[in-house]
């Protein structure tokens, strides 16, 4: 694999991408490592995301960059943008792994269907309401689909109701959805769980759903076709 990039930093990419470096670090050496948000922190992200060192109103790229520099050998850069249409080209390339960590459906189709047009990638994608939520895992190898898109069983990604970051005015009033600490750390473990056996070669599933109020998690393996 080329590199790995992580796009979106709040809650469940702040909690996934320390361990993720660490394990990088002292596991496979030197690791090239992308951070990929254009969202600052703000004061009411403190409930669930590290707003501290000064972080309230930095780019949250820039300041994870800042972070895990001082600590781990991994070739970190950041970028300060939403992906988008017009830049998803640069920002994800052939034999990237990407780690997505977005909240809306829009952002995960948009970055599936990219993906779906290379040769070589790997998608693991969390996302979690407040107690529950689900990962999902999209591989393809010298042109060949591993395993079903994201949108394949949830509609909700194929035709998304909601919009990217980018798309969303300054004007527009979003409705904000409650999210619990908790639930962001289950999603980032699972997240990290997928990587884990993907690398080592036995991923034997796609989807995982979870439910912490129940202490559950059950695993799906999907056929491509």
């Amino acid at each position: 694999m080329n590199r790995v990039n992580v796009i979106g930093l709040g809650g469940i990419g702040g909690m996934l991408v320390s361990p993720l470096c660490r394990y990088l670090n002292f596991s496979e050496g030197r690791t090239d490592v992308v951070l990929i948000d254009g969202d600052r922190f703000e004061k009411s992200n403190g409930d669930r995301q590290d707003i501290s060192s000064g972080g309230i109103g930095r780019y949250k790229a820039e300041v994870w960059k800042s972070r895990l520099a001082a600590d781990f050998k991994a070739n970190l850069s950041s970028i300060e943008e939403f992906v988008k249409p017009d830049n998803i080209g640069r920002l994800i390339v052939d034999a990237d792994t990407v780690m997505l960590c977005v909240d809306n459906h829009a952002t995960r189709k948009l970055v599936q269907d990219h993906c779906a047009r290379l040769r070589n990638t790997v998608l693991v994608s969390g996302g979690n309401d407040y107690h529950d939520g689900n990962v999902q895992i999209f591989v393809k190898r010298n042109g060949r689909t591993l395993s079903p898109p994201l949108t394949r069983y949830h509609p909700e990604i194929a035709s998304p109701r909601d919009k990217r970051p980018d798309e969303i005015g300054c004007d527009e009033e979003v409705a904000s959805t409650p999210q619990l600490l908790f639930a962001n750390m289950t999603a980032a473990s699972l997240m990290l769980n997928a990587f884990y056996a993907i690398r080592q070669g036995n991923a034997n599933y796609n989807e995982v759903y979870f439910d912490i109020t129940k202490n559950l998690t059950m695993t799906r393996a999907r056929k491509t076709a």
